[in-house]
Parts: C-alpha cells; structure tokens; sequence
C-alpha cells in the first residue's frame, strides 16, 4: 500500500517567544516492514534543519529559532509503502521452542532488553499498581501471540476509549482508575502488561489509514500500537484500541520505550507566557 501523508503542527503563543529549540520526529521509519519514498519537513518561521538517528533507530531533526515569534508551524510531507499484507504470514515455532528464540535474540542483540525491563509512569510495574484489575496471565503452553491477542480483548474490556480524560502526560495509573482514556494509553497498557511476562515490547507512534476507522469516536490523527517480539515472525504490531494486528494500513512513524521517546514534536522556549494547546492538521491519502 502506498500512501501520501500531510501533516501540519501550530504552535501560537499569545506573546512573542525567543530562543525556541525543537526536535521533530515525523519521518516515517524506514525497515523491513515499509519504505519511504519521499520525507520533507520545513517549517514557519524558516530554520535550518540538522538531523541525527536516536538509539531507537528515528530519524530526528531539530532546529533553532533565535528570533521572536509567536507563531511556529512544522509541515511534513511523506510518501510512504508499507510492506506487510499479511501479518500472520510467518513460519511459527512451537512453543516449547519460543524460550530458546527469545533467549537467543537477547543475546545477540542486548538492546532488546531496554523493551523488557523499562519501567516509567505510563508503562509502569503493573503488579505494584493497586488498580483492582486481574492481569492476564501468560500461558507458555500457547503460542505468544495467542496471548497477546488475548491480552487485546482483556484491555477492550478493562479500558473504554474515551477522549479527552487523558493527555500525552497521564501515568498508567491514573488511566486505570478512570478506566478510560485514548490510543495511547491502550498501547501503554498493552507493552506495560507484555514486559510483565518478561518479553520485549515497545511503543510506536504513526498513522492509521483512515478508511479502516470503523468508530466515529477515533479521530483523524497520530494513531498508537504496540510492537511486540512475535517468535519466528520478529517485530509484529498490536493495536489494543481496535484490536487488530497490524498490516498494511498502518505506517509506523516512531518507535521508543513508552511515548516519551517517541513524541513527534518537542521544545522549550524563553517567554513571558505559554503556548495554546497544538493544532494538528493530517491528511493521508492511499494511492493506488
């Protein structure tokens, strides 16, 4: 599936600001599972752009903007192919066989581990929690994928999507005792309750196609799943939200231990007073 992706971010501020540093990670990750065909980011006021990859593999741009302003837009332009029709279509191992894979994996590449043991207050130690919950177990008789699909429907029924209750800042814990909140807090559950079981599991930022929005409460924006370790299959994603497993129709943009690492846009300024909340504008268009 190919896909064009516009997407626009305002920040206004109601005095002007001076000395405004900014990351950006908008450019869609480019690996086995999509390509990107075309990225270019510029921004309003005009700032050159210097870039690096960070230790989770995004590509990262930053800028500086000495002068005042109040008033910076960040536009990005993507062209995009994702690669993964079928996300089941792998060889599975046994699992009996799934302990010695995982064991070799961490072995030959150890900053799988930082998927594994991260803790922080939006993918937290979730037996220390008091949330009244009954955290699903995981079953090694079964496949893990069998169980995080499982560990999908546990959330749908524990959590309700609900906007507005929740913001990019809100722990783990304050979403389980409203029992409510949005994609990204489905998705740090979800890595939350799979690094539990002791198996890698990391957050991803991106886009969801927006023709497979089935519920009108799920708005056009940045979507969130998790990425889970899958024995035989590497990377798969999950979308706790819909509870789908990933294909085609998603284009992961970032990935990191939790959405801190994979924030889109963030900065700090020298001003009298704080920015509005952010405008974001997105169009995804699939191309045929």
């Amino acid at each position: 599936m190919r896909y064009v992706i516009e997407h626009e971010t305002s920040l206004t501020f109601p005095l002007p600001v001076r000395e405004h540093q900014t990351e950006l990670r908008l450019t869609p990750r480019q690996d086995d599972t999509q390509r990107v065909l075309a990225a270019q980011i510029e921004t309003d006021p005009p700032a050159e752009l210097f870039s690096y990859v960070d230790c989770f593999g995004n590509r990262v741009h930053y800028f500086s903007l000495m002068a005042p302003h109040d008033c910076l837009i960040t536009r990005l332009h993507a062209e995009v192919e994702t690669l993964v029709d079928n996300p089941f279509d792998y060889a599975p191992l046994r699992p009996s066989q799934e302990h010695a894979w995982f064991a070799e994996q961490l072995r030959t590449q150890p900053r799988l581990w930082s998927f594994v043991l991260h803790r922080s207050p939006m993918t937290p130690d979730l037996t220390q929690l008091d949330h009244g919950l009954e955290l699903p177990c995981y079953d090694p008789a079964l496949p893990l994928l069998h169980a995080v699909q499982g560990a999908m429907d546990w959330i749908a029924a524990a959590l309700t999507y609900r906007a507005g209750v929740t913001d990019v800042h809100t722990p783990l814990e304050a979403v389980l005792a409203t029992r409510a909140g949005v994609c990204q807090d489905f998705a740090h559950l979800l890595v939350a309750l799979v690094r539990t079981w002791s198996f890698p599991a990391r957050y991803v930022m991106g886009y969801l196609d927006p023709g497979y929005v089935q519920s009108p409460d799920i708005q056009l924006t940045t979507h969130a799943w998790a990425e889970v370790l899958i024995p035989g299959a590497g990377g798969r994603g999950f979308d706790a939200t819909l509870q789908l497993v990933c294909d085609q129709t998603y284009v992961a943009m970032t990935t990191g231990r939790d959405y801190l690492d994979a924030a889109p846009q963030r900065g700090s300024f020298k001003g009298e007073e704080g920015g509005q909340p952010p405008q974001v504008h997105l169009q995804i268009v699939r191309q045929q």
